[in-house]
């Protein structure tokens, strides 16, 4: 490959500037036109939900880890993927070059029958800057109320002395002229400092980092933000003696310490013969030990052995449906994140029967808008099999 290139690049010196100015719009109009085929790729991952299948939590990790594209493009194609089937016309925009893939990203929440045709029309060759101003005269923003505080005072920064010749003096003398402030990038969120120290805007130990992490887990924050340290692990503290199972067993085992605890016991491939369940309620016993043997994480394997790297919004499928087999046999129940779970159940039972038993739970509660909160697990009702 490295051959390859210098070859290439011997090639390219031998083109004048008109020509190779010509080449390179040539690639350009080529990689868009991959970068419309990869996104119409994404679009049918997505619909089939293939992704989670290939052991994905979702289509951003697919695209990272599985397409190794960039954190900050992931974001604009799946975008632009999200409109794409239904608006197909923003793809061949994308293809032909008449517009850019920020700016088709721009576009993806605007677009609707009426407009699409007007919109890539006067976006076409548009900066993402002038398109942020075309659009926000369609969808103004609102105005932000002015207001004054104060920030730390910057740094005195002293320039190297420069040494001049003064006319007037016929000598060298140093003079000192102030650099202007450089512009300072905001520091990361969230940086290690050293292998046992975190930098949180403030120094903490890896203890600290583990309960945050770990509180961002039971409550099902992806992107846990940071807080005042003295007030902050109190409440990690007080959150996870609430909430974590771990705490909850290790609480539950002290108490049952002094007392025999007998289950049934059976052979593995034996099914335990125990009486119909009548609810899918499970005991914090039973959901403490089902989600300590799997390690807090989702347990879904793809095909080629994938797993699921999910540790938030947790929740437990009966591996033997539960609306067929009625049982709570904690040898069937498995750790499964949300995603993989309704997917599981668009396996088992189909993904309209699903889809309708949810739209039912939503009709009954009254629920309106595109922000709906999800329902509660959905008890279905099929025929009981003969053990």
């Amino acid at each position: 490959m490295m051959e390859r290139f210098i070859a290439y690049f011997e090639k390219l010196e031998e083109l004048s500037s008109e020509d190779l100015d010509r080449s390179a719009e040539k690639v350009v109009r080529l990689e868009k036109q991959n970068v419309a085929l990869l996104i119409a790729h994404i679009a049918e991952m997505s619909r089939r939900k293939a992704e989670l299948e290939r052991g994905y939590k979702n289509m951003f990790e697919y695209c990272l880890k599985r397409l190794n594209l960039s954190e900050g493009s992931i974001a604009l194609r799946l975008q632009v993927a999200n409109v794409s089937r239904r608006f197909p016309q923003i793809l061949v925009a994308l293809a032909e070059n008449r517009i850019n893939l920020s700016v088709a990203g721009l576009l993806a929440t605007h677009l609707d029958e009426g407009n699409v045709e007007q919109l890539l029309s006067d976006c076409a060759g548009m900066t993402k800057r002038a398109a942020e101003e075309y659009l926000v005269r369609l969808k103004p923003k609102p105005v932000f109320t002015s207001s004054i505080r104060r920030q730390p005072a910057p740094a005195l920064i002293h320039a190297a002395v420069q040494t001049t010749t003064r006319p007037s003096e016929g000598s060298l003398r140093p003079v000192e002229e102030p650099l202007k402030n450089p512009r300072r990038s905001t520091p990361p969120l969230l940086a290690p400092a050293t292998p046992e120290q975190f930098n949180f805007r403030f120094a903490a130990d890896r203890r600290f980092k583990e309960k945050l992490e770990r509180l961002a887990e039971v409550l099902g924050v992806e992107n846990p933000q940071k807080q005042m340290a003295e007030l902050l692990e109190r409440a990690v503290d007080l959150a996870l003696d609430q909430k974590d199972p771990k705490r909850k067993r290790e609480r539950r085992m002290d108490k049952e310490r002094k007392r025999s605890f007998t289950e049934a016991k059976s052979r593995p491939d034996e099914i335990l013969k125990v009486a119909p369940q009548e609810s899918r309620y499970l005991s914090s016993a039973v959901q403490e030990r089902v989600h300590e043997r799997a390690g807090y994480q989702c347990e879904y394997k793809s095909p080629d052995g994938r797993r699921c790297t999910s540790r938030t919004g947790l929740e437990i499928e009966h591996e033997r449906p539960f609306a067929i087999f009625r049982s709570h046999d904690e040898r069937f129940l498995r750790v499964l994140c949300r995603r993989h779970n309704r997917l599981r159940a668009e396996q088992v039972y189909g993904a309209r029967l699903i889809q309708a038993r949810i739209d039912e739970a939503r009709r009954q509660k009254g629920v309106r808008g595109p922000n709906r909160p999800r329902p509660k697990a959905v008890s279905l009702t099929v025929p009981r099999p003969v053990l």
